[in-house]
This record gives C-alpha cells, structure tokens and sequence, in this order.
C-alpha cells in the first residue's frame, strides 16, 4: 500500500488591506502541549511544523504585521520585542484513546518449534480529541495578556495494519513503517489541519487584538 502523503496546507479565504491593524505580532512556532513521544514521527511532526507558515499567511490575511515565526520567546533579540506589540503562542493539545488490537498470526516456524517468536497484525479503531490553545503575551516580559482554548472535534481513526510484526510492535514503529495505520492517520490529521487553523482565524480578532495591544502597553507605564 502506497503512503499517503497529506495536505497540510491553508489559505485564508479573505484578506484585509497589508499592515491595516495596526498590530506587530511576533508569532512562535506552534507546537504539541502534551510532552508525548509518538508525536515527534510523521505524520504528527509535519503536521507542526507546517502549522508556522500557515499561521503566518492567516495574521497577513488578517491585516496585522508580522516578526518571526521563533521557535520560543528567547530567540527573540530586543529589536523584535521592542518592536512587536504581542507575542502570540500556539499550542496544539492531541489527545487519544482506544488502542488498535494485535492479532496472531498462524505461521509455519511456531507449528515446528514452539519456541518460535510470535508473528502479529494489527486493526482497530482509536480516537483523537484536543483543544487548540492561543495565548497573547508580553513580548517583553512573557506576561499573559489572553487565553483562549478552543475544543477540537473527537475525530475516529480505522486502521488495518498490512505489515505482519515478528514481536509486538511500540506505536512509533506501527506509525513508521505500517501503512496501514499511517494512512488513516495521515487523512484524519488532514481534516485536524484545517479545523484547527480555521478555528483559529475565527478567534484571533483584531478588534480584540487592539484592545490587548492597550493593555499591554499600559502595564509597561505603571
């Protein structure tokens, strides 16, 4: 089975006048809340890191003008924060439950030798749930300014392994190197994509944004 390759890609439907805001964000890359493993081999990891030019491309959509992406505040030198008016910091929470099934395979070294490894397929159903999380900051300080966490659609994920695993397999090697699961999650995660940004541009307002942009600027008089 081929390896489906998915479309992380967005482009913002609608577009405001360049710079029209009146707002400097410096953008972080966005990046998994939850400190899990398996989330650092693809399609998870492409998924990430292609979040940060899409991000990017919907702020411009929307008017405000633009420093970075950086990978944390701290790369930030003092040009840019000096001169950006909001750090902005995505996170993506990824979350799953259920497990895919190991099935046995009949093969003819266990009908010799019962000391023969086991040989194994997997299939099952697991889900994906989470919540895309937005802050506004402090270029300066890292001052939380804005939160919002934004729950994500429950996505169901069917997978039929086709590779037959000598021993029981770890996630990141079913992820790896079976098509069969890789695949389904590949597609899911696509759909994820595009939610997650979407809902993202519905949230990010720049009449709000102003308003933070005060805010902001008011606790660096006192």
């Amino acid at each position: 089975m081929p390896r489906y390759n998915p479309n992380f890609d967005y482009t913002p439907q609608d577009r405001s006048n360049p710079r029209s805001a009146d707002i400097t964000i410096a953008l972080l890359n966005p990046v998994f809340a939850d400190k899990n493993p398996n989330l650092r081999v693809q399609p998870y990891s492409t998924f990430i890191e292609n979040m940060a030019d899409d991000f990017e491309e919907m702020l411009i959509a929307k008017g405000f003008s633009l420093r970075g992406p950086f990978k944390n505040r701290d790369e930030m030198v003092y040009g840019d924060k000096k001169n950006s008016d909001i750090a902005l910091e995505i996170r993506i929470s990824l979350k799953d439950e259920g497990n895919l099934t190991l099935k046995q395979q009949t093969n003819w070294s266990q009908m010799i030798s019962k000391n023969a490894p086991n040989h194994y397929k997997v299939s099952g159903t697991f889900y994906h749930f989470g919540n895309i999380i937005i802050e506004a900051t402090d270029p300066f300080t890292g001052e939380k300014f804005w939160k919002k966490t934004i729950a994500l659609p429950r996505k169901e994920i069917t997978a039929k392994g086709n590779k037959t695993w000598t021993g029981k397999p770890t996630p990141r090697q079913l992820m790896s190197e079976d098509t069969g699961v890789y695949n389904p999650t590949a597609k899911a995660l696509e759909e994820y994509y595009q939610e997650a940004i979407k809902t993202a541009y519905r949230h990010i307002d720049v009449n709000e944004m102003k308003m933070i942009k005060k805010e902001i600027q008011k606790s660096k008089q006192n």
